[in-house]
C-alpha cells in the first residue's frame, strides 16, 4: 500500500490508534486521535528526543546525560525533565516534538519497503506527550523529500562516501548554518558520510542533505566511494535453526542464523520479533558476565594508536565515548547506536586487547 494511500486512509476515516511501521531494525509508531497525529515513538535513537535536540544543537551532550540520568531514576518525559533544569524552554521542547514527529513520518517516504500495523488499542495516551499535526500538511514535504533522496544518492550512492573540500573553495565566505560547520569540520577530518551520521547523532536524510547542498554550492566534491563488503549467501540457514539456537540459550548465534534468513528473505514478517527476542536475550547474557552498566571503560592503549586496528565507523565512534569516566549505562544512554551494538563493540574491544573496564 502507498504511504500517502494509507496515511489519508487513517485521517479520512478519523481513526483513533496508533500505526506501527517496521523494517528491519526499525520500528516507527504513530499515534492518531480523530485522524490527526498526537504522537510518535521510534526505536531508533536518532529519532528519540534527546537525540533529535542533541542534533539541532538545542543541548549539549553533558545535558542530555544528565537528563537521562534523571528520566532513569524518576520515570519522568525528558523533555519535562530538561525543561525543569533549566537546559531548555517549554516551547523549544514542543516544537522539537512537532518537528521530530514530522521526521519520523518524512523518513518512512524514504522506505521502499516494510510492514504496517493498525491497532485501535493498546496504548496508554497518558505516557504521551500530545501534539496536534494535520497529515495533510506532512504530505507533500514528504513526496518532496523522496524526490530529493533519488537526487541525492545519484551523487552520494551509499553512506560509505569520502568528501573533501573543492578546489578554490572558501567556506567562510559563504553564509553557512552552525550545523553544516560541523559538518565541514568532519570532513576535514576525513569521516565518511556514515561516521557523521554517528558523530551529529542525526538522522540519515538530513546529514546527507546538508552534505548536498553544500556539493550543490560547490563546497565539496566527492573524494572516494568505500567499498561495502556483500554477506555471502547461505540458503540452507532456516528459522527453525535460529529458534533450535534460542531455546539452546544462544542468542548470538541465534541472531546471525536469522539476520541472514532475513537477508534471503525479506518478506517474512516473523524474523523481526525472533532477532528482537534474540537481542534481548544476549544483552541479559552480557550484562550477566563481567560487562555490567556501571562499569567504567578505559583505555590499555595510546587512543592515537587506534586507526591501526581498523576499526569500523561504529567502533571508532564508540571508541570516542570512552573517556575513562563514563560508564556503560552512560555510554549506551548517549549512543545513536542501539545497545546490544554498543555491548557487542566493548565485549570486541575487550577481546582487542584496547580497552579495560575497571
Amino acid at each position: 500500500m502507498d504511504l500517502a494511500e494509507l496515511l489519508q486512509w487513517v485521517t479520512m476515516g478519523r481513526k483513533t490508534g496508533s500505526l506501527v511501521f517496521i523494517r528491519n531494525k526499525i520500528k516507527n509508531y504513530i499515534y492518531f486521535r480523530d485522524g490527526r497525529i498526537i504522537s510518535s515513538r521510534s526505536n531508533e535513537p536518532t529519532k528519540q528526543l534527546g537525540h533529535f535536540l542533541l542534533f539541532h544543537g538545542k543541548i549539549g551532550e553533558m545535558q542530555l546525560k544528565r537528563g537521562l540520568e534523571i528520566q532513569q531514576a524518576h520515570h519522568l518525559h525528558l523533555g519535562k525533565i530538561l525543561v525543569h533544569e533549566g537546559y531548555i524552554s517549554q516551547e523549544e521542547v514542543e516544537k522539537a516534538l512537532v518537528d521530530r514527529t514530522q521526521e519520523v513520518i518524512y523518513d518512512l517516504f524514504l522506505w521502499d519497503d516494510g510492514y504496517f500495523h493498525f491497532a485501535s488499542s493498546g496504548h496508554n495516551l497518558e505516557d504521551l506527550i500530545l501534539i496536534n499535526l494535520d497529515i495533510n500538511s506532512i504530505l507533500f514535504e514528504g513526496v518532496r523529500r523522496k524526490d530529493e533522496w533519488a537526487r541525492i544518492r545519484q551523487v552520494f550512492p551509499s553512506n560509505d562516501v569520502l568528501l573533501s573540500l573543492c578546489s578554490g573553495a572558501d567556506p567562510k565566505a559563504l553564509p553557512l548554518t552552525p550545523l553544516q560547520k560541523k559538518l565541514l569540520f568532519l570532513v576535514s577530518r576525513g569521516k565518511p558520510i556514515s561516521e557523521m551520521i554517528l558523530e551529529m547523532h542525526g538522522s540519515e536524510f538530513l546529514v546527507n542533505n546538508e552534505l548536498f547542498q553544500l556539493h550543490d554550492k560547490g563546497v565539496l566534491e566527492v573524494r572516494a566511494v568505500l567499498e561495502t563488503p556483500v554477506a555471502p549467501s547461505d540458503p540452507s540457514r532456516l528459522i527453525e535453526r535460529g529458534l533450535e539456537l534460542m531455546e539452546k540459550r544462544k542468542p548470538r548465534e541465534a541472531i546471525a542464523v536469522l539476520r541472514e534468513v532475513q537477508r534471503l528473505d525479506p518478506q517474512n514478517s516473523s524474523i523481526d520479533k525472533y532477532i528482537e527476542e534474540a537481542e534481548k536475550a544476549l544483552v541479559e547474557e552480557i550484562y550477566a558476565g563481567s560487562i555490567t552498566p556501571p562499569k567504567i571503560p578505559f583505555f590499555l592503549v595510546p587512543e592515537a594508536s587506534l586507526t591501526r586496528y581498523n576499526l569500523t565507523h561504529e567502533e571508532g565512534f564508540l571508541a570516542s565515548r570512552i573517556n575513562g569516566s563514563w560508564d556503560l549505562k552512560s555510554i549506551v544512554m548517549l549512543s545513536p547506536l542501539r545497545e546490544v551494538e554498543i555491548l557487542q563493540i566493548v565485549e570486541k574491544l575487550l577481546k582487542m586487547g584496547l580497552i579495560g573496564l575497571k
